[in-house]
């Protein structure tokens, strides 16, 4: 590939991903799965006290499970002890009265075996699951560019090394909204349309904020492989996003109208139904300060190992430039529009917003680990050849 254009003749390493991982990629891969769920598992199992992993937007979650296995439904008033006061903030006021999750609905579905085989605890393995999970698509969306052991240190770095490694202990829908993200940008940087774009729509109904990151998708494909590439992962897309039109039509009148448009306040005794849309009115230099600085927040203190992928990229532009535009677009946008938002820091540690960033920065942390990589090998080839002369001599 020269300036981002491929010759007649296929590279080595697209021959290897189109014929699916070899030997030394399965031997890794079993590896860092090994290595991440014996670490995140040992981290679970030291923390675990009952339910104590169920903290901000997670009960919710778990609750909209509870109801799907006990009542056959989405209405959470016989899981949620207490009026519209307690609640109102983290339901949706269905057109019939009833109270319907506010968040997405994909993960709990998801976890359902889980829950079902383990009760409530399920959430937990389910979490430990999506975990482990996100270490292994990190070093396949690595893979293309880097050897196998730089693509799975950049992932064990990333997941590890991150705020990422916080969300362990949790029912993180942002971690599993991300998996389902960095699995449709894998399939669409193998080349894998159809699965790229339903996966796309699905990452959407997994977070509702995903919906602004599917235009680059889409682009990728078709600046990739022309028409037919976009009109492929434009249709599989469609499916999940009909579906939760449907779901919207069903719930609340319209398929526009958004579980987040129809969150409850009680002002003088007076339930009244508030829209997230409204929230977005944070000066952005003001959040984006936040994002990058704040002491429990921000990218740079509790991320600092993002910065050795600024040099990656850099080779990633050269190499690869599709993919390095693709993925400093989905950082930039995510930086910008959550910089925005009036409740960007409400997490617990990092920014669980800013998760697919880290994703994407796999690739161009794998290149930066490989160059580190070759540069202690030479330092050691010239340290020992002199060594090598004297002894002969």
């Amino acid at each position: 590939m020269v300036g981002g254009v491929t010759s007649g003749k296929p590279e080595p390493g697209a021959r290897r991903e189109a014929a699916g991982p070899g030997r030394e990629d399965r031997l890794t891969l079993m590896v860092l799965a090994a290595l991440v769920l014996a670490i995140v598992t040992a981290r679970v199992a030291y923390q675990y006290h009952p339910l104590t992993y169920l903290v901000g937007d997670c009960p919710y979650y778990a609750a909209t499970a509870v109801s799907l296995i006990e009542d056959h439904d989405l209405d959470l008033r016989n899981q949620l002890n207490g009026g519209l006061e307690v609640h109102g903030r983290q339901i949706a006021l269905g057109r019939d009265g009833a109270w319907y999750p506010k968040h997405p609905i994909l993960m709990p579905l998801a976890a359902l075996p889980l829950v079902l085989a383990f009760g409530l605890p399920g959430t937990l393995v389910f979490n430990v699951l999506v975990f482990g999970a996100l270490a292994l698509v990190l070093q396949r969306l690595a893979r293309p560019v880097a050897p196998a052991w730089a693509a799975g240190t950049a992932s064990l770095l990333l997941v590890l090394g991150t705020f990422l490694r916080r969300y362990d202990y949790n029912f993180s829908p942002d971690l599993f909204a991300t998996l389902v993200l960095t699995s449709a940008w894998l399939a669409l940087q193998r080349g894998r349309d159809r699965r790229g774009g339903l996966l796309l729509g699905l990452a959407v109904t997994a977070k509702l904020t995903h919906l602004f990151l599917l235009p680059l998708g889409l682009l990728y494909a078709l600046w990739c492989r022309g028409r037919r590439g976009f009109a492929r992962a434009a249709v599989a897309s469609a499916v999940p996003l009909a579906a939760l039109a449907l779901l919207n039509f069903g719930l609340f009148g319209s398929p526009f109208v958004t579980s987040y448009d129809r969150n409850v306040i009680v002002e003088h005794g007076t339930a009244i139904t508030v829209s997230h849309r409204g929230l977005f009115d944070l000066g952005p230099l003001q959040g984006l300060q936040g994002e990058l600085l704040d002491p429990v927040h921000g990218l740079l203190p509790t991320s600092p190992i993002l910065l050795l992928a600024l040099p990656g990229f850099v080779i990633l532009l050269r190499r690869r430039p599709r993919e390095a535009v693709l993925f400093l677009a989905i950082g930039e946008f995510l930086l910008l529009f959550f910089a925005t938002y009036r409740y960007w820091a409400l997490s617990h540690y990092g920014n669980r917003f800013l998760m697919p960033l880290v994703a994407v920065a796999s690739p161009s942390m794998a290149l930066a680990i490989e160059r580190i990589g070759a540069w202690l090998r030479e330092r050691l080839a010239k340290h020992e050849a002199p060594a090598a002369l004297g002894n002969s001599a």
